[in-house]
């Protein structure tokens, strides 16, 4: 999978630019990742795509919305040189965990827990971001168990949103295309900054029962010299439900 996305690169960081074009702030961005991730589940599921093509798609999404809400925080022309090094973040935040999140999903396809033409299901029925049997409640702290060093490994194997229902596994697809997001334009940021001489950062928590308790740690730490505190969604165990920001003078 790593050879085959460094093979077609260029594309990726092309099809980035129009999508960040397109698509003017990070949270544009995240809500037309959350609806491509219900299309992508509906075609599998109703037989419209193959398992092959549902997975080019997924790993060329992934990989484009995650270069795409990066551009969007760098915000400027100098990108050239910040997408190529920002390009293999990207590849090994995101390709291990969804490598093994695509096995577990064709495993439940192989095995009859998912199965394919199944249109009982209406997803519009749903949240699916939090009503989901299986899916994560964003109402509760329940990755409080997830060793932030082992996060990515983690995420794709934790007991909530395994995706072994059709709206669990959207909920698990939206974890992919549209909640990194985030993440990675605050990474876009901080190159940014980083050029524009800033020495200092913080990580701002929002202090609320959804905050865990690391976030919470950096938000006492207040000002550190830039690069010592990780982005939002990294070395937290909120990791993908972070909704830190980060402020640079």
């Amino acid at each position: 999978m790593v050879s085959m996305a460094t093979k077609r690169r260029s594309d990726y960081f092309s099809q980035a630019k129009d999508l960040s074009k397109k698509y003017k702030d990070y949270l544009t961005l995240e809500n037309r990742m959350v609806k491509d991730s219900e299309l992508l589940v509906k075609g599998l599921r109703d037989k419209l795509m193959r398992w092959d093509e549902y997975e080019r798609s997924l790993i060329d999404k992934t990989l484009t919305s995650a270069l795409a809400a990066f551009i969007l925080g760098v915000g400027d022309d100098k990108t050239a040189r910040k997408i190529e090094t920002a390009w293999p973040i990207i590849v090994g935040d995101m390709l291990p965990p969804l490598t093994k999140f695509l096995a577990e999903t064709k495993e439940y396809i192989d095995n009859g827990t998912l199965r394919l033409g199944d249109k009982t299901l209406d997803f519009a029925d749903y949240d699916l971001l939090g009503a989901v049997p299986g899916a994560i409640d964003l109402k509760k702290d329940e990755l409080l168990n997830i060793d932030p060093e082992k996060q990515g490994v983690n995420e794709a194997s934790q007991s909530a949103a395994l995706g072994r229902t059709w709206p669990g596994l959207v909920t698990r697809v939206i974890r992919y295309l549209a909640n990194p997001t985030y993440s990675f334009f605050n990474l876009g940021s901080y190159m940014k900054v980083q050029d524009l001489g800033y020495k200092e950062m913080r990580r701002v928590s929002k202090k609320d029962k959804r905050c865990c308790a690391d976030c919470k740690n950096y938000d006492s730490l207040s000002w550190q010299p830039i690069g010592s505190l990780p982005m939002p969604g990294k070395g937290c165990r909120c990791y993908d439900h972070c909704r830190c920001d980060i402020e640079y003078r």
